[in-house]
């Protein structure tokens, strides 16, 4: 096993995996709220609501916009995660639209435990403010090197190398 390095930067994309077992979830909710002996206006409702979180979850899917995350100090667990938030705005008429990118930056702590498996990734945060960030990281969300690359840190860092 190579050593792990000091610093390093993997570059974050959406999952396509995670949207798949988000929205299979919801089918098999509206699959149960289908079967189940409800009043009408019960299930409904229900198959509404659950609609409008699958096209939720599909929208914010495709909303997301890459992100950047900076181990900045592996000794003492010192992250940064950096998003690049893209806005359209419209100005005038209907047809000029600018896009506006807003560059936000947010100093992290590495939590105490960490998920690492070789396909999925679950990473805890800790911001100054004592919020907790968690980052969950399929094997789709990374290239294959940065993956393997962050599954040594964690599993290096739970080790004590």
């Amino acid at each position: 096993m190579s050593p792990v390095p000091n610093s390093a930067e993997f570059q974050l994309r959406p999952s396509f995996y995670y949207l798949s077992a988000r929205l299979v979830l919801v089918i098999i909710a509206s699959a149960l709220i289908a079967a189940l002996p409800l009043l009408i206006w019960v299930k409904i409702m229900g198959l509404l609501s659950l609609g409008l979180a699958a096209r939720w979850l599909i929208v914010d899917y495709l909303g997301q916009s890459p992100e950047t995350l900076i181990m900045l100090d592996a000794s003492e667990d010192r992250w940064r995660l950096v998003s690049v938030l893209k806005a359209l705005e419209a100005l005038e008429a209907v047809e000029t639209v600018e896009t506006v990118e807003t560059v936000e930056t947010v100093e992290l702590v590495l939590a105490p435990t960490q998920f690492a498996t070789r396909y999925l990734v679950i990473l805890y945060f800790k911001l100054p403010q004592g919020r907790q960030i968690v980052r969950v990281l399929p094997r789709d969300a990374l290239s294959a090197p940065q993956h393997r690359l962050l599954r040594m840190v964690l599993i290096g860092r739970a080790f004590g190398s």
